[in-house]
Parts: structure tokens; sequence; C-alpha cells
């Protein structure tokens, strides 16, 4: 059985590494890929080191506000996007609740937030995911949308087909080196597409585990669970 598993898997891994448009027939891409010069959102070109840095779209909070809550989604088997448990242990050492799971949960986690809304709390939410899962988080953004719950940060490691952000989404961050995301009408927030193509050691199956990235990543969370500065506040 174990030798099975793993011919599964590695059997797996050679079909998506000798195919680059793999994910394609399975979520109907039209092969919209990423155009700069874009006048809706920012794509930047991937420096190591150095954040795309787009300005944070915060909502208002209150004094009593719920702490944020990430939400992360791996992609195909759970084998290939560990870097989301990396990020999760990250964004809990600094004091972010974090959920981790599969993107074929992603109707738990819609039911998870549904259920903490409906209950009264309206801390941030983050959602993030790795391949299928950043098709997911999408996803999850868009019921979201349906139901009136705010999304704080959307951040996707290249996911496998074009996207609309929906506008109950204050800030999307793209890490991509294939689809870009646009916005759906009604959006408001900021989105920010980085292309990767290219970038040294990084391709669809170590996106997610990029140290720079992944701090990038970490300081978007941090921004989005932070309130705004309170211009009524004394200066001292």
């Amino acid at each position: 059985m174990v030798r099975l598993s793993f011919c599964i898997v590695a059997g797996a891994a050679l079909l998506l590494a000798a195919t680059p448009a793999w994910a394609a027939p399975f979520h109907g891409a039209r092969g919209r890929g990423i155009r700069h010069g874009e006048p809706t959102q920012r794509v930047a070109q991937y420096e190591p080191g150095r954040a795309a840095a787009p300005t944070m779209q915060r909502q208002p909070r209150t004094a009593n506000q719920f702490p944020a809550r990430a939400y992360l989604l791996r992609g195909f088997m759970n084998v290939f996007s560990l870097g989301m448990d990396d990020l999760a242990v990250k964004f809990e050492a600094n004091g972010i609740a974090a959920t981790v799971t599969n993107h074929a949960d992603a109707g738990d986690v819609i039911n998870q937030i549904v259920a903490r809304y409906g209950a009264g709390d309206r801390g941030p939410i983050i959602l993030i995911g790795h391949s299928f899962g950043a098709d997911a988080v999408v996803d999850v953004a868009q019921t979201l949308d349906r139901s009136g719950i705010p999304v704080a940060l959307l951040v996707l490691f290249d996911g496998t087909a074009p996207h609309d952000v929906p506008g109950n989404v204050a800030t999307a961050i793209n890490f991509t080196q294939r689809y870009e995301l646009t916005p759906a009408v009604g959006f408001h927030g900021t989105i920010s597409n980085v292309d990767l193509r290219g970038a040294e050691g990084i391709d669809h199956f170590t996106i997610d585990k990029s140290p720079s990235l992944q701090a990038e990543t970490l300081n978007y969370a941090l921004q989005a669970a932070s309130p705004p500065p309170n211009p009524r506040a004394p200066r001292r």
C-alpha cells in the first residue's frame, strides 16, 4: 500500500511537471495570462527580498475587535502545499489564529466563517491558498460576498486559472507564474499581481515555500490584522 501511494504521488508529480497547462482542463481556463500595464490593478515584477507592497485597504474596526483569523488551503493531495503549514505556524507565533486544510474542504471553511460571523465575530478574515487551494479561496471569498461577509486579505500562490476578485475583498495579492486576478463588478479594493515567471528557484511546487514570499505574506497579514491608526488619538 505504501509503495502504491508513492507511485501515485510520483506519477502525478511527473504528469504535472511535463504539462505546463496542466490545470486548464480542470478549471475551464481560457489562457488569460498576466498582462502588464493593466489600469485596474498593479502588476509587479518579482525582486527577491522586496515586497510588492500595495496599499492595504483596511476596513473600519471597533474597540472590542475580535482577533484576525487566517484560513489556509493546500492543493493537490495535501503533499505539494506544505508551505501553507509553515505559514500557519508563523501566523500563530504572531497572534493570528490559523486553520490549515485541503482545497476539497472549502465548504467546511465557509461554514466555519459563516457560523462565527453569525455569532458576532467581526474579526478580519484572511484567506490564503496554493494551487487548487488558491482557486478554492477565491471560491470561498465569492461565497462570503453573497452572504455580505467581508474579507480583509486574499493571497494566492500560483492558482491554476484566472479569477475575478469579488467586491467584499479589501486587498488581494497574487503570487503567480501564469494567471492574473482581475476585479469583479463592485470591487473597490487593491489587487497586486506579482509576476514570478523566470524567478530563480521558484516554480509551481516551490512557490508556497519561498521564505521571501512567506515573509511578505506574513507582513500583509499583520497589516490586515492591525486596526487602522486613530486620527483622533492625541499626539505626544
